[in-house]
């Protein structure tokens, strides 16, 4: 009775064994299964991040080029501010080139326009004609050039150009009549620091500075509201959210004397200033208050 005894616990001591035994190799298997599942959502949250650093570095480089630089790169805009996408991206620049490696491809623009939050560019087909003198692509950049036809893509800044002399604002831009410019519910706001307010713009006005024109949004930033903007959704472009001081803009004062403004393909509002020499006088602001508290600092219709 004690041998068959034995023999049961000796059994059921086995039996204990392996329970433990298939019990450590499935939790090990799970272990190494989570670590696994954890090493490849870090991995691929690294290459969305990469992704993204690459793209935001693009969207900058793209800005650069298109608003300041093309020019003195040896490239050409068309009057409207087309360059086709191949010459940009075959450039010889460590903004676009890493030794004799391009950096971007053709997929890599149409993603950040198609993403970009202020809708900065736009991409369109041009008759290739047009561009004779930039099309001196690098052979060696293997870059796949896309033509449609006797088209070729080309992209450009929708606002924003300091370059003169080459881009006309009328192809750019679109003109605003005296009509839609003296409408009430036209919200015309510029935002910039408390320090550019109270050094020179309370006495000189806004400049465009080095810019072609002075920016202007239809609306305060998302979030942000006033009695001159609840009419308007938060615009797409023309002020960052970080301004301190919000100037509105009177825009049937503007009208009445002959100040031409125009409107971006992203809806920014844009104008040379008086005379187009640069400056928007104060005399035509409408009202000016501070971003924080909403407190206003001149109201000239007081």
């Amino acid at each position: 009775m004690e041998e068959h005894q034995n023999v049961n616990e000796a059994s059921s001591e086995q039996c204990d064994k392996k329970a433990k035994l298939l019990t450590s190799s499935h939790e090990s298997h799970t272990e190494r299964n989570n670590n696994s599942h954890k090493h490849n959502r870090k991995r691929n949250n690294k290459s969305r991040r990469q992704s993204d650093d690459s793209d935001v570095q693009l969207s900058k480089s793209l800005s650069w080029l298109l608003r300041h630089t093309a020019p003195s790169l040896g490239l050409h805009p068309t009057s409207d501010g087309y360059i086709p996408v191949n010459c940009i991206l075959s450039l010889n620049h460590p903004r676009f080139r890493n030794g004799t490696v391009v950096k971007y491809t053709v997929e890599d623009v149409r993603r950040v326009v198609e993403n970009s939050d202020k809708q900065r560019f736009r991409l369109e087909y041009k008759d290739i004609s047009a561009f004779s003198s930039n099309l001196q692509i690098d052979q060696h950049a293997n870059i796949h050039t896309e033509h449609q036809d006797s088209k070729v893509l080309c992209i450009r800044a929708n606002q924003g150009h300091s370059y003169k002399d080459i881009i006309e604002c009328d192809k750019l831009l679109t003109a605003l009549s005296n009509e839609e410019l003296s409408d009430p519910n036209l919200t015309i706001v510029h935002g910039t620091t408390r320090k550019a307010w109270e050094d020179h713009i309370r006495i000189e006005g806004l400049s465009r500075m080095k810019r072609n024109h002075i920016h202007f949004a239809t609306g305060l930033p998302q979030g942000v509201t006033s009695d001159d903007s609840q009419n308007n959704s938060a615009p797409i472009s023309g002020m960052r959210s970080t301004s301190q001081i919000y100037i509105y803009v009177n825009g049937e004062k503007c009208a009445e004397d002959g100040i031409k403004f125009f409107r971006s393909d992203n809806g920014v509002i844009l104008t040379a200033g008086e005379n187009e020499g640069g400056l928007l006088p104060v005399k035509y602001f409408k009202k000016v208050m501070l971003a924080s508290s909403g407190k206003i600092l001149l109201d000239v219709e007081d």
